[in-house]
């Protein structure tokens, strides 16, 4: 790009740094290499957890919960709202709610048994647990978070947006000291 400084991807330790540094703040951008380089490391963390029962359950919810602030800046980084990271973990909240109520509601009202001794009795238990309201609530919520998924992997806005400066490019400037490419300032 002409007028503008690309800086260099970040390497897994600057990535974690700064992701740690920021680890409260959800104002302001993170790019690509920071969000998906902490993604790894919370992925790694919870699968090396998962096997000890209470432990690997908290470290799993607190590593949730510490990539809320990152997939917010993550999103401002590509000129969005952190909103949009907000509505994901509320679909994914209500298709679980949907699933727990469903299932709360077969097991108590209906009083079906959770043994499973033939292949129908499977069959009539997935039914069960599974009916459209449960399968629409899921094909919701997936399919928003592939949308997500996009917008995590596009590429960061060139130029300060209302979130902040942009992490990754730096504009040159001219002898008066404004920056050569930002239409803003011609």
């Amino acid at each position: 790009m002409n007028g503008i400084t690309v800086l260099p991807q970040l390497t897994f330790s600057e990535a974690l740094q700064q992701a740690c540094e920021k680890i409260t703040k959800s104002k302001g951008r993170s790019r690509r290499s920071e969000y998906w380089w902490t993604v790894l490391a919370a992925f790694i963390i919870n699968l090396a957890t998962s096997f000890i029962p209470f432990i690997g359950n908290f470290i799993s919810i607190a590593t949730g919960i510490a990539m809320i602030p990152i997939s917010i800046r993550r999103l401002h980084d590509t000129g969005r709202s952190g909103w949009w990271y907000g509505v994901s973990v509320l679909l994914g909240c209500v298709a679980s709610g949907v699933f727990l109520a469903t299932f709360y509601n077969i097991m108590s009202v209906n009083g079906l048994s959770t043994d499973v001794t033939t292949p129908d009795d499977a069959i009539k238990m997935l039914q069960a647990l599974f009916p459209p309201e449960v399968i629409i609530s899921y094909i919701i919520a997936f399919a928003y978070n592939i949308v997500i998924l996009v917008f995590m992997c596009q590429d960061s806005q060139p130029f300060d947006n209302k979130f902040g400066p942009s992490p990754k490019y730096k504009a040159s400037e001219t002898e008066h000291g404004i920056p050569d490419n930002v239409p803003e300032w011609k």
